[in-house]
Parts: structure tokens; C-alpha cells; sequence
């Protein structure tokens, strides 16, 4: 199978649709596949480079628009001609309007599958230009997967694709302990991810003036500022502590030691919360919101963890709390937890799952 890969970035971008873009790249080796990728550079220069044995094509860009990058030679050449022979199926990481806008142009030879990963919540102008042709595009693909049940069901843009929509769930290997040479001197609940506006730290500062817990913030971003002053009492007195981006093992270290992690996420932007899952796998439980995502599919209240209402700082510190004063129903939480993980998210689920979809599509479809 000849197989092409069409995301934003790839790797060594770090971001969760990279990281599961290159999951899907390696996997599909293990099936005799060398898959190819077609993304946007960081920089004006375009470049073919091979990044783990797979072909990575990176067209050149010079800025980013709507967290977008903006890339002329993506749109003008898009696809190599050489690549194009097999047939390929393309595989689309969406939310892309560039991407989609560069299939419109092109009408490249290929069967089309289309990874939805969220719908865009933000940039609403954006989405009021850019609908017509995303529809366009949706009613010509030939698959579409959605990442939880919920995206399936409620994006407004996939209600009418159901005959052709396969849930296959964002999965992550399993990593056993990192083995911290000092350990954490104290308890702690964590939250991992950026900070941003809709992540809800802001709310959880609100609530963690509300419980006894102690937590670890590690993350960067432009609320960072605004935190840090929101949160300054409790920094003085320790109850709050908070880490820029961390290395791979010291962000293992963390997740290994916490109590329990907070999602505390707002808006409908979080459509997964793939950190959830880095918890679940190492036996913690999850405090997470009540979004029309696939948050609270992962996971599930008062089976996996607690959820509660997003924005909501008073429902947020009473779980915190209750977590906290209760290390024995944390630890139960945290043991279904991973046999949620283990059910459903894995790594291997994942990636199977994909090729056999690639498999089924490039078998049923005439050469």
C-alpha cells in the first residue's frame, strides 16, 4: 500500500496530532508499510528529510495564521507526482484548512481517509469561510475516524457522514516506571498540558483555594503570566507549584508519584485529552469535565475518576477533595483506570485498528 500522511507538522514538532501522526508512521512499518508524510516546515525552506526511515516532505513556511501555517509551495505542489504511483490513500489529519484547500486545487489520484480530530471552536470567522469546502470535502472521502463516540455523534460536521465514520480511539503504549533517584517529598495532584484558555487552569486555581490538595502545574503558554499572579498566595504557601515543560523522564517521574491527575478543561477545543490516558495507564485516577468531547468518554465518572461540570470552581474543589481525603477510593479509581486503558486506548488497539481500515479500503478498491 502506498500510503501518504497529511498533517500541519510532524516530528520533531511537538504537539498531540504530531505525536499520533508519527505513531501511525511507525506502526504501519511493523506492517511492511513505509508509509510517506507531507507537512509545513518551521522555517521558509523546503525540505525532504527522512526521519526514522520514513520520507518527510516539508514545505516551507513563513507564519502561522489561526494556529495554522501558512505555506505557498504546500498549496502549489502538494503532492509529488512520483508519490502519487500506486495509488495512494491520503491520509488527512483534520482540523487543516490548508491541506483541504490544497486537495480542492490539486484533485490529486488517491482514495481520501480522514482523521477528525476536532472541530474548530475558536477561529468561528475562519469556519464560516472555510465550511462549504470542508463539507465538500467530508462528502468525498471515502473514510472518516473519529477519535471517540461522542465526536462521531455530535460534530455537526460528521452527523451526516455516520455510514462511513469508524470510532478508533487515540491510543498510547505502555511505559513502565521511570524510577525517580529522589522522590517527591510530598503528595500532589498534577496537571500536564498548556496554558491556555482552554485548558481551565485559571479555574482550578479558584479551586484549589477551596481544598486542601497540593498540585503540580507543568506547562507553558500566554496564560502563564496571569496564573502565577492568580495563584501567588497559594505559591507562598506551597500548596501550588508550577513547572515549565519538563524533560521525557522527569514528566514520567511526575506522573508516576501524583495522587491523581485534573483535566480541568472549559471549552469544547479539548476534543480527547490524551494526557488522561498517561495517567490511566499508570493507575491514577482522573478528575476531568463534563465536555461534548471525548473527555468524559475516557474518562468515566466515578468509574475511572471523577467529572465535573467545566468552569465550575466549587464542583472542582469538592472532587479534588474528595480524592485527596480518600487514598482508598483513589487507588480503586486509579486500578479500573487501567483496565479502561488497557480495554479500550492501548497503543497496539490503535494502530491495529488503522491498518486494517487501510487494508479494507485498498482491498475494495479497484487498482
Amino acid at each position: 500500500m502506498n500510503i501518504i500522511l497529511i498533517n500541519k507538522r510532524y516530528f520533531p514538532w511537538i504537539g498531540g496530532v504530531e505525536s499520533h501522526v508519527k505513531q501511525i508512521a511507525n506502526g504501519l512499518v511493523h506492517y511492511g508499510i513505509k508509509p510517506r508524510v507531507i507537512c509545513c516546515h518551521t522555517t521558509p525552506n523546503t525540505e525532504h528529510q527522512q526521519v526514522d526511515g520514513i520520507s518527510v516532505l516539508r514545505y516551507g513556511s513563513r507564519k502561522t495564521l489561526f494556529s495554522l501555517p501558512i505555506s505557498l509551495p504546500f498549496l502549489l505542489k502538494f503532492i509529488p507526482k512520483p508519490w502519487q504511483s500506486p495509488r495512494p490513500i491520503l491520509h488527512f489529519h483534520l482540523p487543516n484548512p490548508l491541506a483541504v484547500l490544497a486537495y480542492f486545487i490539486h484533485r490529486p489520484h488517491g482514495l481520501v481517509v480522514v482523521t477528525w480530530h476536532s472541530d474548530i471552536i475558536k477561529q468561528r470567522i475562519l469556519l464560516w469561510a472555510y465550511r462549504p469546502l470542508l463539507r465538500w470535502f467530508l462528502k468525498r472521502a471515502d473514510a472518516i475516524i473519529a477519535t471517540s463516540p461522542p465526536m462521531a455523534k455530535l460534530s455537526p460536521f460528521l452527523i451526516p457522514h455516520q455510514k462511513k465514520t469508524t470510532v478508533i480511539p487515540l491510543g498510547i503504549p505502555p511505559r513502565p516506571p521511570a524510577g525517580l533517584t529522589k522522590l517527591p517529598s510530598e503528595r500532589y495532584a498534577l496537571f500536564v498540558g498548556r496554558l491556555v484558555y482552554y485548558k481551565g487552569v485559571e479555574t482550578l486555581i479558584e479551586a484549589l483555594k477551596q481544598s486542601p490538595a497540593t498540585v503540580y502545574i507543568v506547562g507553558e503558554g500566554p496564560q502563564l503570566d496571569a496564573i502565577q499572579k492568580k495563584g501567588r498566595t497559594l505559591i507562598h504557601h506551597q500548596q501550588l507549584r508550577i513547572y515549565n515543560q519538563q524533560s521525557e523522564s522527569k514528566l514520567h517521574d511526575l506522573f508516576d508519584h501524583c495522587e491523581f491527575l485534573i483535566l480541568p478543561s472549559t471549552h469544547a477545543s479539548e476534543a480527547f485529552g490524551l494526557v488522561q490516558l498517561e495517567a490511566m495507564m499508570r493507575r491514577k485516577a482522573v478528575i476531568s469535565t463534563q465536555l461534548p468531547t471525548g473527555v468524559p468518554y475516557v474518562n468515566q465518572h466515578n468509574q475511572t475518576g471523577l467529572v465535573v461540570p467545566p468552569g465550575d470552581s466549587v464542583a472542582l474543589a469538592k472532587a479534588m477533595t474528595q480524592l485527596w481525603k480518600n487514598p482508598q477510593q483513589c487507588q480503586q479509581f486509579g486500578a479500573r483506570a487501567h483496565q479502561r486503558y488497557m480495554d479500550h486506548f492501548t497503543e497496539e488497539q490503535m494502530l491495529t485498528k488503522t491498518y486494517h481500515l487501510f487494508n479494507n479500503l485498498h482491498a475494495a478498491s479497484p487498482i
